[in-house]
């Protein structure tokens, strides 16, 4: 009994202990929630059970990065639904990050005016609730713009109305493939001219410009390569026909209204996150690489922002996740996201509210859980190490 009471008082055996009985606990809750659950819907004559998914899902979805048709299954439709969502979060990932980092050059800069305007952007853009600014782009801008034969043209390669952005569309010939293949031959020998030159600079203390290198790289080579095969990448032109535009492709209201919002709306905090990292550097070390001779864009890019870092990559990779689960946001104008999908068009047809709920949940915690591990995997190659 000694013995017992002894093992019993190591905290780990405890701490252990504790815990699992924890998940115990919530995993007898989680079907105890499932049982009632159940047994309420059996009762009103609704059935469980994922058969639904194989039939036909009877409504249209535009736009959709695959083939899709009415005739198409649920599951296909949830699929087209889940990639839009990727594909807006990814877009406004991109954008809201670019524009990030202007905002927070501007609220750093010396110059008043663009200090000035970095704050104001900051104030207005994160102060108003995010569904009002979808409402305001779609609404009072978007739906404002002119009639197709009224259209803004941009040097009569695109055109802006109120049914969309109409933009050239490309299209590949024979040998296309080798352009895309030297996009990639190019990208990954940018990545180890990247890893060489950091690698050379932390043991001879020597830059390398590999970013401008790297770029140019991956802008001359497919151009070559392209060149070499008589272009085989053409752009089809969109033109306005007799009713309606012909040729190219559109972007629709509703994807750029998100575009637009997602993006304003997230720059405001991933500039605040980027300006604060960069700030909690030690001025010394500013100094310090400007007394060896470091020009101000080799300061901040080879001193000033590998050390601000570790201070940014943690609050943005939250911005992150927080800007892909907004998307959900998007049904609220009719663009047709994940969500919108399943809370909107399949559920009132089905009926089947748990299941959709499940495969929302998890859908949503997979591409979360894809951008953690994205920026932890950036996160780790970037990390300083300590000494």
């Amino acid at each position: 009994m000694e013995n017992l009471l002894s093992f019993w008082r190591k905290g780990s055996v405890r701490s252990l202990t504790y815990q699992w009985g924890l998940v115990v606990v919530i995993i007898c809750g989680m079907f105890w929630v499932y049982d009632i659950a159940t047994t309420n819907m059996a009762r009103l004559g609704l059935k469980t059970g994922f058969d639904f998914l194989t039939d036909e899902a009877g409504f249209p979805i535009s736009p959709a990065l695959i083939d899709y048709s009415p005739r198409s299954t649920y599951i296909e439709a949830m699929i087209v639904t889940l990639l839009n969502t990727i594909f807006l979060s990814l877009i406004a990932i991109i954008l809201a990050t670019i524009l990030g980092f202007f905002i927070a050059m501007f609220k750093l800069s010396s110059n008043l005016l663009l200090r000035k305007f970095g704050n104001g952007y900051v104030e207005v853009f994160r102060n108003v609730p995010l569904l009002l600014q979808l409402f305001f782009w779609y609404f009072a801008a978007l739906k404002m713009l002119p009639m197709k034969r009224s259209s803004i043209s941009f040097f009569d390669v695109a055109f802006l109305n109120i049914e969309g952005f109409f933009i050239p569309l490309p299209i590949l010939e024979g040998g296309a493939e080798f352009v895309a293949w030297a996009v990639l031959i190019a990208t990954l020998i940018s990545a180890i001219i990247w890893a060489w030159a950091k690698h050379r600079q932390k043991n001879t203390g020597q830059p390398f410009p590999s970013l401008i290198l790297g770029a140019g790289l991956i802008i001359l080579l497919p151009l070559l390569v392209a060149w070499v095969l008589d272009f085989p990448v053409t752009w089809e032109v969109p033109k306005f026909g007799r009713f309606n535009f012909e040729g190219g492709t559109a972007l629709e209201p509703e994807f750029t209204a998100m575009v637009f919002g997602l993006t304003l709306y997230n720059a405001a905090f991933v500039g605040e996150i980027i300006r604060a990292g960069i700030q909690s550097v030690d001025k010394g070390q500013k100094e310090a690489a400007g007394s060896i001779g470091f020009t101000n864009m080799q300061t901040y890019s080879q001193v000033i922002v590998p050390q601000a870092m570790r201070f940014i990559i943690p609050p943005i990779t939250n911005q992150y996740l927080s800007l892909a689960k907004s998307t959900a946001l998007a049904g609220a104008i009719g663009y047709a996201d994940f969500f919108w999908a399943m809370d909107g068009a399949i559920a009132p047809q089905t009926g089947q509210v748990m299941e959709l709920q499940a495969i929302t949940l998890a859908g949503y915690l997979g591409i979360s859980l894809f951008i953690a591990m994205l920026m932890a995997i950036y996160n780790h190659m970037t990390r300083i190490p300590e000494r």
